[in-house]
């Protein structure tokens, strides 16, 4: 476990080194998708996209990006890579802002990408795609990682091209001081920067907390979700939120029609608490300034709700009241040891409860977790040079277990060069990849696409969570099967590195390999034989070759981005991407030599699908003439907006002609239906 900032640098550099080497990309390259990962995993962000470019000449430079779901806000995230671990200088951290924002200035104003980027960096799609989403964009955020350490400074937010600019710098000691309390990513918030301060009553005092009961405005929540987004969400709660996406109907009914009522329906938010700032006004009342560490840990879906439903339909907010249980935890500081530690997962558990969402699906010590660590520190893997020097395949369940299995178990130099012979850092994985591999083999790149944590939530709920409750699952056979795809992701992710270095490829290797992984599986029809490839812990050369021309094909089909799409990771998240992909004539068939490597008698393994099949029913159910007529009364009424009714339409044609829709399709039509006969009187 990394408990110091030299534990933690020599933890970078191993990384960064093992990175750069296993990819082929320049250590500042890997040290940005380190540090990225880590990123996800605190929620700063939800996915990444490296794309290492600079230039001296104009001032500017940008090593990874992402888009938020909505468009309206954009990471741009820059490197400072110390290779000899010296502290960052305010100048060295001023110059990679400037850059940054110089990066953005010129791309927004059509002067990037020209002829300064080649086309065959992800830069070039970036700088184009912020000139065509310019009048989207609302907030951007410049995230500045560096391995070294800064002076503290405050965080900033301005205006930059008519955009809100926010500055976010992560140091080491700051990526150190979220590793040792990753339950949760607190946030310091001044409620009189969102029209507060916020009266309150003190509820109860019990010696381990203090509640206190108040009531915040709708539009004080939504302009803190605007600001946060899901940081502000306890990292369960978080999590449960992205898997759901969807604001709720419900909610957003009463924000549209009832305003006022929202505090009478609603059951509010529980929010944890560090430390709080406040005037008493009375006995019993304050008035709260400042909240440390806030938390919300029940109430997630409201708060979202209430913002989308004001960006989405322009509702007004101000009558809306929210009721908030504030729990301010006494933490001993006499001990190591948090109380909050203990009881805030256990008060977003208990409060949450009451939602469909099974807590245990998204927890590491749940099964089959433990039982898959368990198996990854016995199960010897072949050598594959055919000798006796065996292996073990890592995994690492919950982030640290590595590099703690490493220090418990070894105490002089010799014991950590023999754990390292056994357990090669090359040979670790954690839940975002082993959720991305299955997926990718069960022929869904597009949730790989969303990013590793929102993989991950819909990988336990659609997939893992079965195989558990059916209880037949073999679990050594099923991690042996888990490792032979892990060879194959690594193997095509290697060649596809060194392709981008030679410039083949301008970038997106996340997306390349998944829908790579997945055109294999499907060209095989899900027949690979993944245990022979964990018996030989390689990847045959005629089998490589294949992969490599699936490659090509998946990279030039994802980079063609069809009329209405401007970014090719936006893209990969259709359902469309994928479907567009298989159903292209003359796809590379598997040359014969493959067959030696299927096998005629593996189960094939599905997602649970219930909820796409549910929704293409319904939609199959209403009957074509049902769709066109629906476009065509929203069109009349001026209901909607076009690309609802464009999918109506599409539907009705769909249907028509005799086909099954798309789970896409029939989701967004659905939820179109819904909307207008929930809130327009569509009654058909």
């Amino acid at each position: 476990m990394v408990n110091n900032l030299s534990d933690l640098d020599s933890e970078l550099r191993e990384e960064v080194q093992h990175r750069s080497s296993a990819n082929n990309i320049m250590k500042e390259e890997a040290f940005t998708e380190v540090f990225c990962d880590y990123l996800i995993e605190f929620g700063e962000l939800d996915t990444f996209e490296p794309s290492a470019w600079r230039d001296k000449n104009v001032g500017a430079k940008i090593d990874a990006y992402s888009f938020d779901d909505d468009i309206e806000t954009i990471n741009l995230v820059t490197s400072i890579w110390k290779e000899d671990g010296s502290n960052v200088t305010n100048s060295e951290l001023d110059t990679a802002i400037k850059r940054a924002r110089k990066f953005f200035s010129l791309s927004i104003q059509g002067k990037l990408p020209g002829d300064r980027i080649d086309v065959g960096n992800a830069a070039h799609d970036l700088a184009s795609t912020i000139y065509e989403v310019r009048k989207e964009l609302t907030t951007i955020r410049v995230i500045v990682v560096t391995n070294g350490e800064t002076k503290p400074r405050e965080g900033t937010s301005e205006k930059e091209d008519g955009k809100s600019l926010q500055v976010v710098v992560w140091d080491g000691p700051r990526l150190l001081g979220n590793l040792l309390n990753t339950a949760r990513v607190g946030l310091t918030i001044d409620f009189q920067e969102y029209g507060g301060p916020v009266k309150c009553v003190k509820q109860q005092d019990t010696g381990k907390y203090t509640t206190y009961l108040a009531f915040v405005s709708g539009q004080m929540l939504s302009d803190l979700y605007s600001t946060y987004k899901t940081r502000l969400l306890e990292k369960n709660v978080r999590v449960f939120l992205q898997q759901r996406g969807n604001v709720n109907k419900g909610i957003r009914n009463t924000i549209i029609n009832e305003p006022e009522m929202f505090c009478a329906y609603n059951n509010g938010i529980t929010v944890y608490a560090e430390s709080i700032i406040f005037e008493e006004i009375e006995d019993g009342i304050i008035s709260l300034s400042l909240v440390e560490d806030f938390q919300i840990v029940n109430g997630g879906q409201t708060t979202a709700s209430l913002y989308h439903t004001m960006k989405k339909d322009k509702a007004e907010l101000d009558k809306i009241s929210v009721q908030m249980k504030l729990m301010v935890i006494h933490n001993n500081e006499l001990s190591d040891e948090k109380l909050s530690d203990e009881l805030v997962p256990k008060i977003s558990q208990y409060s949450n409860t009451q939602n469909k969402i099974q807590m245990s699906d998204l927890r590491a010590n749940d099964k089959p977790h433990p039982e898959l660590f368990a198996i990854s520190k016995k199960a010897l893997a072949p050598d594959p040079t055919g000798g006796t020097k065996t292996t073990y395949w890592f995994y690492e369940k919950s982030r640290g277990a590595y590099g703690e299995t490493r220090n418990t178990e070894t105490n002089t130099h010799a014991q950590r060069k023999s754990f390292d012979s056994k357990y090669p850092r090359s040979q670790r994985f954690d839940k975002g990849k082993f959720s991305k591999v299955w997926y990718s083999y069960l022929r869904k790149p597009q949730i790989v696409a969303l990013g590793p944590q929102k993989c991950f939530a819909r990988f336990h709920t659609d997939f893992l969570s079965n195989l558990v409750s059916e209880g037949e699952t073999d679990w050594p056979t099923f991690f042996r099967k888990t490792i032979g795809l892990l060879l194959l992701w690594n193997a095509i992710e290697k060649e596809i590195g060194r392709r981008k270095r030679q410039g083949i490829y301008i970038g997106f290797n996340q997306n390349i390999i998944a829908y790579t992984l997945s055109l294999f599986s499907h060209q095989t029809k899900q027949k690979i034989d993944l245990e022979q490839i964990w018996d030989k812990q390689t990847i045959p050369e005629d089998m490589m070759e294949y992969l490599l021309t699936l490659a090509d094909t998946s990279y030039e089909h994802i980079i063609k981005l069809p009329k209405g799409q401007s970014l090719v990771p936006e893209y990969c998240k259709k359902e469309a991407c994928w479907d567009s992909l298989i159903n292209k004539k003359n796809l590379p068939r598997a040359p014969p030599s493959l067959k030696k490597y299927l096998h005629s008698n593996q189960k094939r393994m599905k997602v649970d699908e219930s909820q796409d099949e549910i929704n293409i029913q319904f939609c199959q159910s209403k009957g074509a003439d049902a769709w066109f007529d629906l476009s065509k009364w929203m069109k009349e009424k001026d209901w909607g907006v076009g690309k609802q009714r464009s999918q109506c339409f599409n539907m009705g044609k769909t249907l028509s002609g005799k086909r099954k829709p798309s789970s896409a399709l029939s989701y967004a039509c659905k939820k179109v239906w819904d909307s207008m006969e929930q809130n327009y009187g569509w009654d058909k």
